[in-house]
């Protein structure tokens, strides 16, 4: 797609991703061409007085990395824990919204640093509504924030999509903790471990159904349908509404002409959803696990797991090279962040180091915060 089809369509150190010991983990932390430090001592977010304006590069917000670093705790910066966090969000306040599926539980990172559980309590398991610890996940995965504070989530083990509001109360928005896939309203309707999730401009939530290999809509009334691809094929074709195919998608995006771009994590590929319901495919080629910069038909993914929308760039968290990587209006990709292939934790200057990066949203700021390894990190690009 060129670049004028592509805006009429608009206009419409070393480690791994465990912290158990298997592995001995080390990180390098460089701030600008200076010495290495430990953990800085002010982890506030999103500005620090000891970092120039404008400065690009990695930066961290909390959680740490080390031998012993596993496990999920509640603290500020670096003396809080993270455990394989994944899909990330943020409101308008700045906060932060993180999935932790090995944990069942939602957590908040403020913009000072200081991470809270939101939603579900450590290691339990379940499927419940109610209030802050009460409420029960089963393997949360991504998450969306809206502009009143509430936070919607995939409950990718119970298959359904809930719900946090700003005090803390959990339910249900649609499915009913049965793999499926049925259109409908509300908990009438089927999903199958849901990961991706995204809010567009009009309220509409738009889920990206993994084990269906589709994309489904929830409109603000409640009511679910299909939009695209065909519920238990995993293939890759680009056409219109049940005539394209999907494989294992796990993140969706939504720009400000509605729009919906699908990381269709099984194919390594990215796609676009215009809103006609045509599916044309924006970078990667399917089967073909790579890391190859350049236009649409030349780019090369692996295993892609997270999409931000930032106007007419997408930024995606390539997870199996590692990478950070932004696809522009003329759909060329090039690599923002870490290095390909090589998975590991390398703060400070660009192009740093990633460890399996999965999660990446866009800040108020404009910065971008990413969950890599058990770790939250800033990403300040170069444009």
């Amino acid at each position: 797609m060129n670049s004028l089809l592509r805006r009429v369509s608009l206009l419409t150190a070393l480690g791994l991703a465990s912290c158990g010991g298997d592995i001995g983990i080390g990180i390098g932390v460089v701030w600008h061409d200076g010495p290495q430090y430990p953990w800085p001592n002010h982890p506030d977010w999103p500005s620090w007085p000891d970092r120039p304006q404008g400065a690009t590069g990695l930066f961290p917000i909390a959680g740490d990395v080390c031998g012993v670093c596993g496990g999920s705790k509640d603290g500020t910066g670096s003396a809080a824990r993270f455990n394989a966090p994944e899909g990330i969000a943020a409101d308008t306040a700045g906060n932060l919204y993180v999935a932790e599926p090995a944990s069942a539980t939602v957590r908040k990172v403020t913009p000072q640093g200081a991470v809270t559980t939101l939603a579900g309590a450590l290691g339990a398991v379940g499927y419940a509504d109610g209030s802050g610890g009460a409420a029960r996940f089963n393997g949360p995965s991504r998450l969306a924030a809206d502009s009143q504070g509430n936070v919607y989530v995939t409950d990718t083990g119970n298959s359904v999509v809930r719900k946090i509001t700003a005090a803390g109360l959990t339910g249900t928005v649609a499915g009913n903790g049965t793999c499926g896939s049925v259109d409908g309203r509300t908990t009438s309707a089927q999903f199958c471990n849901p990961k991706g999730i995204a809010l567009d401009r009009r309220g509409n939530l738009w889920i990206a159904d993994t084990g269906n290999h589709t994309v489904r809509r929830i409109d603000i009334d409640g009511k679910v349908s299909t939009v695209a691809g065909s519920p238990g094929v995993c293939g890759s074709a680009d056409g219109r509404g049940g005539a394209a195919r999907f494989c294992n998608p796990q993140d969706v995006g939504v720009d400000e002409w509605d729009n919906v771009y699908v990381v269709d994590t099984g194919n390594s590929t990215v796609r676009m959803i215009k809103t006609d319901g045509t599916v044309s495919t924006l970078a990667g080629q399917a089967g073909q696990c790579g890391a190859v910069d350049g236009s649409s038909t030349v780019s090369r993914l692996c295993a892609p797991s997270g999409i931000a929308v930032e106007g007419n760039d997408l930024y995606i968290a390539d997870t199996g090279n590692a990478t950070i990587r932004r696809i522009n209006l003329d759909n060329v990709t090039s690599t923002v962040a870490g290095l390909a292939g090589r998975q590991g934790i390398q703060l400070g200057a660009l192009p740093g180091g990633l460890d399996r990066p999965i999660g990446v949203a866009r800040a108020p700021d404009g910065s971008f915060a990413l969950t890599t390894h058990n770790l939250v990190v800033k990403l300040l690009p170069a444009k």
